[in-house]
């Protein structure tokens, strides 16, 4: 009975850890169904992803076809430059005119906070007269009496906290610091590629580049050259998707006909930063970037900005 009970004992510690095991294996293969339905939902969700990018490319191929078309048909190519170039100047122009109006508040401002710097002085300086006249005459009457009361300091009047502006002098201030202009020559290339058109060709008729146009892959990198504030980042006739980006003491880099726009209007970028994705947007035959360098408005050839390679 005693070996009979010793057997028992170990067929049932072996019945045990077969029990564990086939546990065990039912937790693994739950586990694994888990898993296999996440992949299978992720794949589901790649597929229309990738769907919907096939899409919008054959959407945009039509759009190049029919504008194509039209401007073959209705000869209409140099007006629809001219009525691009003149949307993408108006963008410029309310740039600069916003700049302007945010310097020329802050110079308000600052001119505001002299002069009530400049009214606190004044009133401190008759105060401090007022006192030293105050305190002379005391001191002349304990001089005749034996006795004088006992001075009590005055209060120092406590001085009103002028309103500091919380956007415009922050961003006029972080432009001012970029220092674009020093970086002339050294500003990294926005994205890699060949240069299919310079600033000056020829473009149509009498219509010449004010930029340029790099041949590159879809869906490639496009960098910031230089840290600065995203003025504007939508479509825009002519353009595509257009990124505008403001450097401070006058100067903006434009990058047009991208895939994607990876940052909204008013984000801060700093030089290097991937802004946008190469594409053909805009009714663009051809994926690749349109890039602009403007002073003051005015477009200025980006060659000589770029570091040369």
């Amino acid at each position: 009975m005693r070996y009979s009970e010793y057997l028992f004992a170990a067929r049932r510690e072996k019945m045990q850890v077969y029990v564990d095991a086939i546990k065990r294996l039912a937790d693994i293969e739950q586990q694994t169904a888990i898993a296999i339905a996440e992949l299978q939902a992720t794949q589901t969700t790649l597929e229309q992803e990738r769907t919907q990018l096939l899409a919008q490319q054959q959407e945009r191929q039509k759009l190049a076809v029919e504008a194509d078309a039209e401007l073959e048909t209705k000869g209409t190519a140099l007006a629809k430059i001219e009525r691009d170039r003149a949307a993408l100047q108006k963008i410029i122009d309310q740039i600069e005119k916003q700049r302007a109006l945010a310097e020329a508040q802050e110079a308000k401002r600052q001119q505001e906070k002299q002069q009530q710097e400049e009214t606190l002085r004044q009133q401190k300086e008759q105060e401090n007269i007022a006192e030293s006249a105050r305190l002379a005459e005391q001191k002349k009457e304990q001089q005749t009496q034996k006795t004088s009361p006992a001075v009590t300091a005055e209060p120092e009047p406590v001085r009103e906290k002028t309103a500091m502006p919380t956007y415009s002098a922050e961003d006029l201030a972080r432009l001012q610091s970029k220092t674009f202009m020093q970086r002339k020559g050294n500003l990294m290339w926005p994205v890699q590629g060949k240069v299919i058109n310079k600033f000056g060709d020829q473009r149509q008729g009498s219509v010449t580049w004010d930029g340029l146009r790099i041949q590159s892959p879809s869906g490639s990198d496009v960098h910031a050259i230089h840290g600065g504030r995203v003025m504007y980042a939508d479509s825009l006739p002519g353009q595509g998707l257009l990124m505008v980006l403001d450097h401070g003491d006058g100067y903006m880099s434009l990058y047009a006909h991208n895939d994607v726009l990876l940052h909204e209007a008013g984000e801060w970028v700093q030089p290097g930063d991937v802004i946008a994705r190469v594409g053909n947007s805009g009714g663009e035959k051809e994926s690749g970037l349109y890039f602009e360098i403007r002073q003051n408005g005015e477009p200025v050839n980006p060659i000589p900005w770029l570091m040369k390679r």
